[in-house]
């Protein structure tokens, strides 16, 4: 049949083709499988961010298709932030209570990597070493471990503004673990008390943890 569609779409020196070669649909499947999204160049307007709201149920969308690579954690400037911070003041561990020694806690996710895929800085906390295989990918109950989270990072966070050294090695954290607008615009503004910093991160960290539920991430029992 004639190719008709009122001259609007087609080039006229193709309106009049009687057939066409293309692409199959299992050709173009085909191609779409190794194509990666990597980032918006140059990305002035945060169209990344607006990329991650418009598909909220899929967190760390962004870094879910980033290339293989791009993956690695990147944890390095966040270990050396809370290294200074144990040495200041005393850090209790999210889920033994006990005193963090300096040398004997990883830096973990309280929100599993596998699932947000990302190393920002408040989903990150030290946790002793000896626990850290143990949780593994799953996520710790939210009640009462929320709280003890958010605690140790709004320590973090009042040293951040009292401490010039302490707020370099925040500074350091931007590359690789300060993406989330939310968090630069909100939890880590200065001026936040104990209640509203608790609060903006609960109202982000929630939707996130729930999201991992219902998707089947396991509770872990200590």
């Amino acid at each position: 049949n004639m190719v008709k569609d009122a001259n609007i779409s087609t080039p006229p020196d193709l309106q009049r083709m009687n057939s066409a070669l293309g692409w199959c649909g299992k050709a173009v499947d085909t191609l779409a499988d190794r194509l990666v999204f990597h980032s918006f160049i140059d990305d002035n307007f945060a169209l990344m961010e607006i990329f991650q709201m418009n598909n909220p149920d899929v967190p760390g969308l962004v870094y879910k298709l980033a290339p293989l690579d791009e993956k690695m954690r990147k944890l390095q400037h966040v270990h050396k932030l809370w290294d200074a911070i144990i040495e200041i003041r005393p850090v209790r561990d999210v889920f033994t209570d006990e005193f963090i020694q300096r040398k004997a806690y990883d830096v973990d996710h309280f929100i599993p990597w596998s699932f947000v895929m990302n190393d920002e800085l408040w989903n990150l906390m030290p946790m002793d070493s000896s626990l850290n295989s143990s949780k593994s990918n799953r996520l710790p109950k939210w009640d009462p471990f929320f709280l003890r989270f958010a605690g140790n990072q709004y320590l973090l966070y009042e040293m951040v503004q009292e401490k010039p050294g302490i707020r370099r090695l925040y500074e350091a954290c931007f590359r690789d673990n300060l993406h989330s607008i939310w968090a630069g615009q909100e939890l880590y503004r200065p001026g936040n008390t104990r209640e509203e910093f608790t609060s903006i991160l609960q109202k982000n960290m929630q939707p996130v943890y729930d999201s991992a539920r219902r998707q089947g991430y396991e509770l872990w029992k200590l």
